[in-house]
């Protein structure tokens, strides 16, 4: 009897921990902002203008040639702070797959994906400063969904373990965690 209530016990908690990730942000500190239909498409627009751009003049995550005029960008989220003045703007190019040089997939198309920083331009609100937190870039993806999902694993649940060359950590906080935009660690070393 001993001997299976031990074995129960250990089977719930191995249970409790394999659902939990090392980077997950605690629950207090998830940044839950919530930003009116009208602002998101308005920013979505001003962000899709700036990136194009920058895919024009192959700047941040768009250098390499196979981006060019026919290259889809696509707003997947944009996850504001709570003075909806920074944001974390995840960005997927969508290219057909013969810009791809290192592709033999018979699919139509091929995904990268990048996260983008921003902060609201003083002079002009409807503008944003983006530079490319490139330190994850998901490349050579088949699918949309499955290229977000992966962007999506990195920022909300690596970001914060990734460690600088002295084993410390280099941003602290995930995207996610409220305490990311206004960390030395994380918004600050993009920014300021």
């Amino acid at each position: 009897m001993l001997k299976n209530y031990i074995c129960f016990l250990f089977i719930i908690l191995m249970s409790c921990n394999y659902g939990q990730r090392r980077g997950t942000t605690p629950w207090e500190f998830l940044n839950k902002v919530i930003v009116n239909d009208s602002l998101y498409k308005k920013d979505s627009i001003a962000i899709l203008v700036d990136l194009y751009a920058k895919m024009k003049s192959h700047k941040e995550s768009f250098n390499h040639p196979e981006y060019f005029d026919s290259t889809l960008i696509i707003v997947d989220s944009i996850i504001y702070d709570s003075t909806l003045n920074k944001i974390a703007v995840f960005v997927v190019a969508q290219n057909p797959t013969y810009r791809n040089p290192h592709s033999d997939s018979k699919l139509p198309f091929y995904y990268h994906a990048n996260c983008y920083l921003g902060k609201r331009n003083q002079n002009d609100s409807s503008l944003f400063d983006l530079h490319c937190l490139c330190r994850f870039s998901e490349i050579n993806f088949d699918d949309k969904a499955t290229v977000v999902k992966a962007l999506k694993e990195d920022f909300f649940f690596e970001l914060a373990t990734v460690l600088d060359e002295n084993s410390q950590p280099v941003f602290k906080y995930n995207i996610d965690d409220k305490r990311f935009w206004t960390s030395p660690a994380g918004w600050k070393r993009m920014f300021e």
